[in-house]
């Protein structure tokens, strides 16, 4: 019976980590710009898309060479955001996670 409290008791701490972290998280703010910076992208370390900004240079390039600079933005912006959240986990819960 006590081995049962004492998993619901760690159970409960998990959960009060998991949400701190997420707090965290959406704290936590990225920017990305594309690679000729005609986009800017930031987003939260919970991967929520906070703002998007357009440069007037867009204007000045084809079509498909701005589908090619959104998508690279997105993409950086999703990788520089997994990493924070690794980061952030790691660091908050590293201690208790088992060793694989």
């Amino acid at each position: 019976m006590f081995d049962k409290l004492g998993q619901l008791k760690d159970l409960w701490a998990l959960k009060n980590q998991i949400t701190e972290i997420k707090k965290r998280l959406d704290n936590m703010v990225i920017k990305a710009s594309s690679p000729s910076h005609i986009f800017e992208i930031t987003i939260s370390g919970s991967q929520e898309v906070k703002e998007v900004t357009v440069s007037e240079l867009y204007k000045d390039f084809p079509r498909e060479k701005i589908g090619e600079e959104l998508t690279a933005v997105i993409n950086k912006a999703i990788r520089d955001s997994q990493a924070m959240a690794a980061q952030a986990m790691g660091g908050a819960m590293g201690a208790d996670l088992p060793k694989a």
